[in-house]
């Protein structure tokens, strides 16, 4: 069963704009599994945010030593604890079912609410109760989980969803993991532990995005540094820190201009990594991501 621990409250808040009952992704949004092999993660503690745990799972075929995981979500732990069980427990072709959509598409096929029920019943008894009790009111009366059409289209990018080969090559590797219903910055200050790696997925980017909203412009360099600060005490010596960025920093480097007088003024060095990819949902498709590494 997967370990899931909390630390005492429940109604947290994050600049990032997500809270406590945030609605969580089916499937992974952010993709930074395809440049993770171009860095060294054997026996490697790695903190990271829980989302819809394909990072996670893509993390333990790479011979990580232990992963941490929080979100400020409750129905992403939730979740977590679903997918975790149901990697470990069912074949790919009912893994799909569980978590394929219920509507007509050409990438995937179509689930019912019925099938997705016959499914999550064998994985319950290894669910947590309080996820338990969500779930029970959702699979099957609901569509849940089912993806929304901007997680389906990439869908085939996330290995142990779209190949039989990396499903099994990822059950074998899976470990369970502690996770944490805490916001990340919450964690940082809580979390009496040190990291090798931590990946802040895109949280930098939704915390500008979530102040820029709100008029609140001159607060972005203020609160990133207090976060950035935050996270490089939680690193062990000669660890990173790594952000997703939804865009191409080479060509567009304003969307990196925080971190970069940030580093700058830590005296820490910052690295860029871009990277593309296509949907076979739009004909001719590209699309360019971008991973910011900053090494204490």
């Amino acid at each position: 069963m997967l370990l899931r621990k909390l630390l005492g409250e429940t109604d947290f808040k994050s600049e990032s704009g997500f809270g406590t009952e945030s609605s969580p992704y089916i499937l992974s949004t952010d993709f930074p599994f395809l440049v993770w092999t171009s860095f060294s993660w054997k026996k490697k503690k790695v903190l990271l945010v829980a989302d819809s745990a394909d990072n996670i799972f893509t993390l333990w075929p790479l011979e990580v030593s232990q992963i941490v995981a929080v979100d400020i979500a409750r129905k992403a732990c939730f979740l977590n604890e679903l997918k975790y069980a149901a990697l470990k427990h069912l074949s790919f072709r009912e893994f799909h079912r569980l978590f394929g959509p219920v509507y007509q598409n050409d990438l995937f096929p179509s689930v019912t609410p019925e099938e997705k029920k016959e499914c999550y019943l064998k994985v319950r008894p290894s669910i947590g109760r309080d996820a338990r009790k969500w779930l029970d009111s959702q699979v099957g009366i609901t569509d849940f989980p089912s993806p929304c059409w901007r997680e389906l289209m990439f869908a085939h990018l996330i290995p142990h969803f779209s190949l039989e080969k990396e499903f099994n090559r990822t059950k074998r590797a899976l470990r369970p993991y502690p996770l944490f219903n805490l916001p990340m910055e919450t964690a940082l200050e809580r979390l009496n532990e040190k990291f090798d790696v931590i990946y802040l997925s895109n949280i930098p980017e939704y915390i500008k995005q979530s102040l820029r909203l709100e008029e609140r412009d001159e607060e972005v360099y203020l609160i990133l540094e207090k976060f950035y600060k935050l996270a490089l005490e939680r690193l062990r010596h000669g660890g990173t820190l790594m952000t997703y960025i939804f865009g191409n920093v080479d060509s567009t480097p304003d969307l990196l201009s925080p971190e970069i007088e940030i580093t700058k003024n830590l005296g820490i060095f910052l690295k860029t990594v871009t990277f593309s990819f296509s949907t076979p949902s739009i004909k001719n498709s590209c699309f360019t991501h971008s991973l910011a590494i900053i090494f204490s």
